[in-house]
């Protein structure tokens, strides 16, 4: 992973990096967590919907984002910090998922210059991302449709079935990696206890 391409990345975005952290934190993994716009209704928390031709996309997406993420619990209004999915992998390796620790600036833009560099989605009006409150409690997933973006929020992760289920049928999934396994059965020990 080349951390200063990430740095910068994100730097545009209006965040500022603060280092991957330990792999062993029994977090639910990013690549788990990326299911969270497939929880079933009654397990999300809430959600924000917005149509790709809105001229005013861009400002409705930031500032639905930001809602949802401080109204959610990603981070507090004071202590802007929380984690985002961030790929590892060294290029032409199979993508190794983390979670990166970050904070939030005065001066942000997630959906626009933060989803054009590629960090944060694909291309300037496509956000799609994970992110993950410090604490485990909440994640907010960022997708792009043929004619919507979509912002979900999932509480207590370590709750829902649905992750749990997933959780087990991906680690009898072939192309799961080994240390995606690991992040999958400490996650799940830590939420079963």
């Amino acid at each position: 992973m080349d951390e200063s391409r990430l740095t910068e990345s994100l730097a545009e975005a209006g965040l500022k990096y603060r280092g991957v952290i330990d792999p062993a934190t029994p977090l639910i993994p990013p690549n788990l967590a990326g299911f969270a716009n497939s929880c079933p209704a009654e397990e999300v928390a809430d959600v924000e919907y917005l149509m790709s031709d809105d001229p005013q996309l861009l400002g409705k997406a930031n500032s639905g984002w930001y809602r949802l993420a401080r109204e959610g619990g990603l981070f507090a209004a004071g202590d802007p910090e929380f984690l985002l999915a961030v790929d590892c992998a060294e290029p032409d390796e199979p993508r190794l998922w983390r979670w990166a620790r970050v904070s939030l600036s005065d001066q942000w833009d997630i959906a626009g210059a933060g989803a054009a560099t590629g960090i944060l989605g694909n291309g300037s009006g496509h956000p799609a991302f994970v992110m993950l409150s410090l604490d485990g409690e909440s994640i907010v997933r960022a997708q792009q449709g043929e004619t919507s973006t979509e912002f979900v929020l999932v509480r207590e992760p370590h709750h829902v079935q649905f992750f749990r289920n997933l959780a087990a049928q991906m680690l009898r999934w072939p192309d799961t990696t080994e240390p995606s396994k690991a992040a999958i059965e400490r996650w799940l020990t830590a939420a079963a206890e």
